[in-house]
């Protein structure tokens, strides 16, 4: 019976160190990936965009035609994000007063066919796929929603994070309308 109970107690000391080990090591890593600077700032304003391979859920591509000439809103968002959601129906009620600046979607990475099939029946624009996560990549976009806007090929703001607070909202529809 005392040779059970110290096994047990051997036990319970191992899976606790375990535990703890595991906390420790997740929550280091949680920290880290924080701390990882996101390049959306200030380095790439002003920069062209770069290279992308953006496809729809029918095989047509994104077009260089579409992507950099004029003024466009590329919306980064997954459909499994509920702050993407939000975002969405907020989106939809911001560009519509707006005709001279296109808005699509961006699905960074994922089942391309999956991923572009949930998209169709959910967002509000026209749905891309990063193909490759290459300007996924490129800008280093780690998270979602993030909202690039581009005019003539030229990346000019960039917003991080999603226009929840209606503070947000209105800063970002005055930015919109002044175009």
């Amino acid at each position: 019976m005392r040779r059970l109970t110290k096994i047990l107690f051997a036990g319970a000391i191992l899976i606790a160190i375990f535990g703890a080990s595991f906390f420790f090591f997740y929550k280091r890593a949680q920290q880290t990936e924080a701390k990882q600077p996101l390049i959306l700032t200030a380095a790439v304003l002003n920069q062209p965009l770069p290279e992308a391979s953006l496809i729809n859920l029918v095989g047509q591509t994104l077009g260089d035609d579409k992507l950099r000439h004029g003024r466009v809103v590329l919306v980064f968002t997954l459909n499994e994000c509920e702050f993407c959601d939000h975002e969405n129906e907020f989106l939809k009620t911001a560009a519509v007063n707006n005709k001279n600046v296109r808005f699509y979607d961006v699905i960074p990475f994922g089942v391309k066919d999956q991923a572009l099939q949930a998209a169709q029946r959910k967002y509000a624009f026209e749905t891309f796929f990063d193909q490759h996560s290459m300007l996924s990549r490129n800008l280093q976009i780690y998270q979602v929603p993030i909202k690039i806007f581009v005019e003539d090929g030229i990346i000019k703001k960039v917003w991080l994070d999603a226009t929840l607070t209606p503070e947000a909202q209105t800063a970002f529809k005055q930015w919109l309308y002044a175009l």
